[in-house]
């Protein structure tokens, strides 16, 4: 399979979200296995908060799975529902098509 046969999903999530526990239900319901999970830091204004409130530091975090494209659709819409991005400040997940990759040459 190469590179470009795959899709890199990403989702920024709510601190409270388990990325651990979502990737073993990942792994116990699509059989892969292989994620990243990193922690984010930044500050920002919540819409709920307006005018010229003051920046508040947030944590996110960025859960990242490597998958077939003919498989991202279906795993793209289990990670919506098991993440629940559909609640209010639930964060986000997009996706996108790796590019083709290249060995290099041995000389």
């Amino acid at each position: 399979m190469s590179a470009g046969d795959q899709r890199l999903i990403t989702a920024i999530l709510p601190d409270d979200v388990d990325t651990v526990g979502l990737a073993a239900a990942l792994q116990r319901e699509t059989g892969i296995v292989t994620t990243f999970r990193h922690n984010a830091r930044g500050v920002g204004r919540t819409t709920r908060r307006l005018g010229r409130a003051p920046l508040i530091p947030e944590r996110r975090n960025v859960f990242l799975v490597v998958v077939d494209s003919e498989r991202a659709d279906s795993v793209f819409t289990w990670l919506l529902e098991a993440a629940r991005v559909d609640r209010y400040g639930g964060g986000l997940v997009f996706e996108r098509r790796l590019g083709q990759t290249q060995l290099p040459q041995q000389q």
